[in-house]
């Protein structure tokens, strides 16, 4: 049997030059692949931790009476923050880097360490001073039409957070409250 000199095989060499370059492809798509996993569960994580916190304001306002407009429910003892559940249909739940310099937002505010306690102080400016890992804001709002029924919505930010896309990992939760 003869073999012509155009019907030659692949060579050892040219066989591990195609496995190198294969290998270096999987490797780079590997990487992107582990590195999307990797920001997803500690989104994941965040939003999780962020709906635990959230959970546990609406629950703290739950417990007030409807009427009740004095209690504070922050640990920041400042002047203004004792709003209980009064009405603050003014205030947006947009985060606000450091203390609320809009009257509509004193008292619906408060700011939480890597562990999800909130900070405590005198004034908002020494409670956030070592830092804060979360901002957590609440709005209460009449329903309208509805005589007797308060909205209470809870928006919980995570500034030091991985940022995916450039946007900070936030999550909102919605409650009503009957009289």
């Amino acid at each position: 049997m003869r073999i012509r000199g155009n019907e030659r095989g692949v060579t050892l060499v040219e066989t591990m030059m195609a496995i190198l370059v294969a290998f270096i492809a999987m490797g780079s798509v590997g990487v992107v692949v582990f590195s999307a996993m990797v920001a997803n569960k500690n989104q994941g994580t965040e939003i999780t931790r962020m709906t635990s916190m959230g959970q546990e304001k609406i629950e703290e306002l739950n417990r007030l009476t409807y009427t009740d407009s004095t209690t504070n429910t922050t640990l920041i003892s400042d002047t203004n923050w004792n709003v209980g559940l009064t009405p603050n249909s003014s205030t947006d739940l947009n985060y606000i880097s450091g203390c609320p310099s809009a009257t509509a937002d004193i008292g619906y505010v408060d700011y939480l360490d890597a562990n999800g306690l909130a900070l405590s102080g005198a004034t908002c400016a020494a409670a956030i001073a070592g830092g804060y890992s979360y901002e957590r804001r609440w709005q209460t709002t009449l329903v309208s039409g509805v005589t007797g029924l308060k909205q209470i919505t809870v928006a919980v930010y995570s500034p030091n957070a991985v940022q995916t896309k450039a946007q900070m990992p936030y999550m909102t939760l919605t409650t009503l409250k009957s009289q």
